[in-house]
């Protein structure tokens, strides 16, 4: 009880300025929701210094996961969800919404900023509530993995700015990859338990779900019946979110086949399934098959056995039905027409692409090692359609991030920073070979799809500014490096 009230004493000392703040704001006319917001960081401030980061880390996560993000157009801009008020709090600056301009920061950030100094502040304090059992912190590897990716954001900002580069641009190019170590690190710390790494894939199941319905609802009561012309009904972030929920359901009954997770599977994978075929996103339906392929690879050797055995039957029926529906815009061939769309470069869009990417290939001939850094604009050596006069900034950010981002900082910068996703990938292999619970091998698994549809999203539709992905991803790359943690220190906590 007396840990618990030395724990509050920073939120209640600042109840008085949060009071002050709030009628200044009222004073200078910030509207209905800038004066509450001092008030509620002060009860986010109590509620992060006395709980444990496996349940603010968590509950951020899951908060963020849910919301709506203004930035990538939920619905395609034409409707917005219970959930897109709570988005614009969390992602939008702050400055939007308390008219001081210095605040150029989400709440989110302001959040994770926060976790961190109160993990920094127990850990100067000897304070055990997050490590009761001295379990330590991340492996080696991991740790380092996330350094020289932190490390290697950090020099190329400054190499970018140190050659004239813009500031305000540099930091939107890198913002959300900037966060992905820091978060992992978090993550790595929040998630030492097998429960706390329960309520992970719980999360990420349960937010897909309830997003999937959100997509749903707007499909089938909002978009059709008034006939609007939408392109997704969700965002691309909501793919990669729903194809790792799909497959860690999937792979939750492969490792643990019990009626539990039999009425799992019936129960999320329909929604799941609608869900992502509504929200008509190519690149999910290519890392779904990826991830089944992993899943196929991870199941027992019986079942893998059968499964094989069931491709090879099905291929000639397989081959008939793709032939019949290569030319058809039938609903029942669905998954032929987004499989023809996937390896078809005949439309425009796929055509613009190809010359985005040849002038990000052209970019990093100039400067192949360290590239220009952050701040700078690749070189349009052909230009496709003219955007500038609706969106001055297009070559700053390119669709294809990957290759984008080995332009802007060279193979030396890309290294760098790249490696932190094959380490997590090494670690989850580890991790699900020496598995002694179903736990340890979703958290393997978790890590490796996740990783997987992060990159694929980035190779394909700027997945290194996706919120979604770099929470997803950090999530599951600190849970498994604490899963690791924990087998090698042989102290498991219940």
């Amino acid at each position: 009880m007396i840990a618990t009230a030395r724990r509050l004493m920073p939120a209640t000392l600042a109840v008085g300025p949060a009071l002050a703040a709030s009628l200044a704001l009222v004073a200078m006319g910030a509207g209905a929701v800038g004066p509450l917001l001092p008030l509620l960081g002060v009860a986010a401030l109590a509620f992060l210094v006395a709980a444990p980061t496996s349940w603010t880390a968590g509950g951020l996560l899951a908060v963020a996961l849910l919301v709506d993000n203004p930035g990538e157009r939920p619905a395609d801009g034409l409707w917005k969800s219970p959930l897109y008020g709570p988005g614009e709090l969390l992602y939008l600056n702050l400055h939007k919404h308390t008219g001081i301009g210095a605040l150029k920061f989400s709440a989110l950030e302001l959040a994770i900023v926060t976790l961190l100094l109160v993990v920094v502040a127990r850990k100067l304090k000897g304070d055990s509530l997050d490590d009761p059992r001295g379990l330590g912190a991340l492996p080696n590897p991991m740790k380092l993995a996330f350094l020289s990716m932190f490390g290697g954001i950090v020099v190329m900002m400054a190499w970018g700015l140190a050659r004239g580069g813009d500031l305000q641009n540099a930091l939107w190019q890198a913002r959300q990859l900037f966060w992905l170590p820091v978060l992992g690190v978090l993550f790595g710390h929040s998630l030492k338990s097998a429960a706390a790494r329960l309520w992970l894939i719980r999360i990420v199941i349960l937010t897909a779900c309830l997003r999937a319905l959100a997509g749903i609802w707007f499909y089938f009561a909002i978009g059709r019946p008034q006939a609007l012309h939408f392109e997704y009904v969700l965002t691309h972030s909501d793919s990669i979110l729903a194809v790792v929920a799909m497959l860690l359901a999937l792979m939750a009954l492969i490792a643990s086949p019990t009626w539990h997770h039999v009425l799992l599977n019936l129960a999320c994978q329909p929604i799941l399934s609608v869900g992502l075929i509504v929200n008509d996103r190519r690149l999910a339906f290519v890392a779904l098959a990826g991830g089944l392929m992993v899943a196929v690879l991870m199941s027992p050797p019986a079942l893998r056995h059968a499964l094989r055995r069931l491709v090879i039957l099905s291929i000639p029926a397989m081959m008939l039905y793709t032939a019949a529906g290569w030319n058809s815009n039938a609903g029942v061939f669905r998954p032929v027409s987004i499989l023809r769309s996937v390896t078809s470069q005949e439309d425009a869009s796929s055509q613009t692409r190809d010359i985005e990417n040849y002038n990000l290939v052209r970019t990093l001939k100039l400067q192949p090692v360290v590239g220009a850094g952050f701040g700078h604009e690749y070189v349009e050596a052909v230009q496709a359609y003219r955007v500038d006069h609706v969106f001055a900034q297009y070559r700053y950010i390119a669709h294809n991030s990957v290759l984008w981002l080995i332009s802007q900082v060279g193979w030396l910068g890309f290294s760098l920073m790249w490696i932190v996703f094959p380490t997590a990938v090494l670690i989850a292999l580890r991790v699900i070979r020496q598995a002694k619970s179903s736990v340890d091998v979703l958290t393997g698994f978790g890590a490796i799809v996740t990783v997987l549809a992060f990159l694929l999203q980035a190779w394909g539709d700027m997945g290194f500014q996706s919120w979604m992905g770099s929470l997803l991803v950090a999530a599951f790359m600190g849970a498994v490096g604490a899963a690791w943690t924990s087998m090698e220190q042989g102290r498991e906590v219940a």
